[in-house]
């Protein structure tokens, strides 16, 4: 698909070609100095033949930013992606060291983030070195990562339960009806399915071939790739899939795993000319590895980053103390987004941004203040949006104005489509002795009111309302992926696509990981590949304080309560 909104030739081009001052140029000289000295001096350190990596947890795009206050009470930043890759970046480019044994255990990340993990050790391979990979237990997500090793070990009790993919929604109607709740919701159109769990008392037909044409397009991925590394035939490993739990000698015999050993044997299994290999954790040998001496563009250019991670509501983000079913834990506020696409257009030498949207949807006025964002910041400065494991609904409505959508092959987005209601509790009142009395005036005034049911006109005025949003969010599409009406309809309907078939319908440029969605930017921005620009990732300041213990209860349920309040929500469910 062509490019869309191309650039104004005369957009700020003197701010964007913006060249360093001469004590900024001295300054920098001087820093790529002394990292060159301290390289020369790293390099004459012992170093290990092999440096064992862990990789676990959610794995989020780009360093996370703890609060001091929070570190000091235990919490650590979670290993990003960013931070793997620089990893295996800076053992690829040391010539003592061999090779990465790999240790993966206790993985929460999505299909995306897995499938950009795997990218990354796909790309270390090809430098070069060897890649071992150890798993004391595995599931399939994790054995999907590990299999991209030369070389897989497992111990004699090694647990593999490489069940294959599966999803499951409860339906509670049966539930409520006997609680005498009554779920009042609309949803555009049949495969919009956020509240289909509360309306229906079973799965209805579109969610059901939704969801099957989903977990089928994953799984063919995950076999497909499993087979190319294993070099076995796609046949053998869904037969080992249908196996499920596997002992460490019939994963060996099926040709799933190189090696039975335990992992002191690994030194000696991995040694040569008789001599075993030193390894080495990541933490010892972190300052002894050279750090890759980055010489910054004479123009002074760089690529920004703005990043939305969670459910989409109004005002500033939040994180919640628990995590709440279809929003999760993490909250990105229209105003915070807003202030960090602001930052960038202030930010000297920005000559595009990547945009990296996380999230499932949310509030549908937020969605659309952020569209506007990048629709703006678009018009003069390239944005080229990088879709993470989930891109739905208003995750993709914030999306679509992008110059170009680069997402993974299993990237869940999609799920053009409005759901909004509510809960009428009249009956369980009823039932518990409670008589709620109701005064109001005006024919709407009791919408939002839980003990007293829709009438036709308020749904009937509900239903035109979300008609609009429909109508908008179709016509953002449209123009953003300069797509006919009828085009956009075809894939809307709130179905819900992986990144490989939102490519073949038109909803995304291009599969790949957030590397690929820099260098469609640095393209756009037409900074040629032999060019060293920094990737800045932007944290705009907080406008409000971090609350902290019973307050943060307390904004929590404020900003989810904004976002229930709204007549209507751009918000996916699988």
């Amino acid at each position: 698909m062509a490019d869309r909104q191309a650039p104004d030739p005369g957009r700020a081009g003197r701010r964007r070609a913006h060249v360093p001052s001469l004590l900024a140029l001295l300054v920098q000289g001087a820093g790529q100095a002394l990292q060159a000295a301290w390289n020369l001096l790293v390099g004459l350190l012992p170093a290990p033949d092999f440096v064992v990596l862990d990789v676990s947890g959610p794995l989020p795009e780009r360093r996370e930013r703890v609060p001091r206050l929070q570190q000091w009470v235990g919490r650590r930043p979670a290993l990003s992606l960013e931070e793997v890759r620089a990893r295996l970046r800076r053992v690829a480019a040391d010539p003592r060291v061999d090779g990465v044994v790999l240790n993966v255990h206790d993985l929460q990340a999505g299909v995306g983030a897995l499938e950009a993990l795997r990218t990354a050790l796909e790309a270390f391979r090809a430098s070069g070195k060897h890649l071992a990979a150890y798993l004391p237990t595995a599931d399939l997500p994790a054995y999907y990562v590990a299999s991209a090793a030369h070389r897989l070990v497992v111990p004699e009790s090694a647990e593999l339960a490489l069940l294959g993919p599966r999803t499951e929604v409860p339906f509670l109607r049966a539930a409520l009806d006997r609680l005498g709740v009554l779920p009042q919701f609309h949803h555009i159109a049949e495969y919009k399915t956020a509240a289909h769990r509360w309306l229906y008392p079973e799965m209805p037909a579109p969610q059901r071939e939704m969801l099957t044409a989903l977990l089928t397009d994953v799984f063919d991925h995950i076999v497909a790739a499993v087979a190319a590394s294993r070099g076995l035939a796609p046949e053998r490993v869904r037969e080992a899939v249908d196996e499920g739990l596997l002992s460490p000698e019939a994963a060996r015999s099926r040709g799933l795993v190189d090696l039975v050993a335990f992992e002191d044997d690994l030194p000696r299994l991995l040694g040569r000319d008789g001599r075993p290999a030193r390894l080495q954790p990541w933490a010892q040998v972190a300052r002894r590895l050279p750090v890759p001496v980055r010489r910054r563009d004479r123009h002074g250019r760089a690529i920004a980053v703005v990043q939305l991670i969670g459910a989409i509501v109004p005002g500033e983000s939040r994180e919640l103390p628990i995590p709440l079913p279809l929003l999760g834990r993490r909250l990105a506020g229209h105003e915070t987004v807003a202030r960090a696409f602001r930052a960038a257009e202030r930010m000297a030498g920005v000559a595009a941004v990547v945009f990296h949207v996380d999230s499932p949807g949310g509030s549908a006025v937020a969605s659309d203040l952020i569209w506007r964002e990048v629709e703006r910041v678009n018009r003069r400065t390239p944005v080229v949006v990088h879709m993470g494991s989930v891109a739905g609904s208003g995750g993709y409505y914030v999306s679509c104005a992008a110059r170009r959508i680069v997402a993974a092959r299993t990237t869940i987005t999609g799920s053009i489509g409005v759901v909004a209601g509510k809960f009428s509790v009249r009956e369980l009142a009823a039932k518990v002795g409670v008589r709620p009395e109701v005064i109001a005036l005006g024919a709407t005034a009791t919408m939002p009111s839980a003990t007293v049911p829709y009438t036709d006109r308020e749904w009937a005025a509900l239903r035109r309302w979300m008609d609009e949003v429909y109508a908008r969010f179709k016509a953002r599409v449209a123009a953003g992926r300069r797509m006919a009406p009828e085009a956009v309809e075809a894939v809307a309907r709130g179905r819900v696509w992986t990144g490989a078939q939102a490519l073949a319908h038109g909803l995304v440029d291009e599969l790949g990981d957030f590397e690929a969605a820099v260098r469609a930017a640095r393209e756009l921005a037409g900074i040629p590949p032999e060019v060293d620009v920094p990737v800045v990732t932007v944290h705009p300041p907080r406008a409000i304080g971090v609350p902290a213990g019973p307050q943060a209860w307390g904004e929590a349920v404020a900003a989810v309560g904004r976002l229930l309040a709204e007549p209507a929500w751009l918000l996916m469910s699988t």
